[in-house]
């Protein structure tokens, strides 16, 4: 496995639901991630190369660097956790983990209009890579889980901008208004900027060239 392996909080999921009604499963068996049993043998590693932002040096002061390329495949470190990072959890959820986990690895992938899918850079048991996507869960909160990627499906259309709130190399990641925070009672949700503050902004850390093809 390329990357790290990292541990995850299990958190269940159905069947997912796009900001556009559109569906997708984020079946575990598609992302073969590991289990939290098996997650108990592996030794965990920390992201140990240097953090390269989407405005790193040779990619041009315009954001579109290498990272916003899909160049490159990368760790996304919440900038205000000392070790954690995300990961897909056996569920398929993205989630805050400081442990083992086969899927940490994303590349951003630039589709249209300045926005791009966050794809695993790794294939699952279908062979194919999954992209993030955003769940609809009624009254509940937003959350974020692995699907079929599908570029006519608003909810895995993404945003990546400077965060005026943060320090030097922090980004704000969103889908349509709707910003990925992590939240102590309910871990990584989406949430609109109307209803909460801007708390959680991100760094990327390199780990090399994207696949050709994300996910192969």
């Amino acid at each position: 496995m390329a990357g790290f392996v990292l541990t995850q909080h299990a958190c269940g999921t159905g069947e997912t639901t796009d900001a556009a009604g559109a569906t997708a499963a984020p079946s575990s068996s598609s992302l073969s991630v590991t289990s939290p049993a098996e997650a108990t043998t592996t030794s965990a590693s920390k992201p140990t190369r240097t953090s390269r932002t989407p405005d790193a040096p040779g990619g041009g002061s315009s954001g579109n660097g290498p990272i916003l390329r899909g160049e490159r495949q990368v760790v996304i470190r919440p900038t205000q956790e000392a070790e954690g990072i995300l990961a897909l959890d056996a569920q398929g959820r993205l989630n805050l983990t400081d442990g083992p986990s086969n899927f940490t690895l994303f590349v951003f992938v630039p589709v249209r209009d300045g926005l791009h899918q966050i794809r695993t850079a790794k294939a699952g048991a279908g062979g194919e890579p999954s992209c993030l996507g955003i769940r609809d869960n009624g009254s509940n909160p937003l959350t974020v889980v692995a699907a079929a990627c599908d570029t006519r499906r608003q909810g895995q259309l993404f945003r990546i901008r400077k965060a005026p709130e943060a320090a030097t190399d922090g980004y704000g990641i969103s889908n349509q208004g709707a910003y990925l925070q992590i939240s102590a009672e309910r871990g990584l949700i989406a949430e609109k900027l109307s209803d909460a503050p801007l708390r959680t902004v991100y760094t990327f850390v390199d780990n090399g060239s994207a696949p050709a093809q994300p996910g192969s």
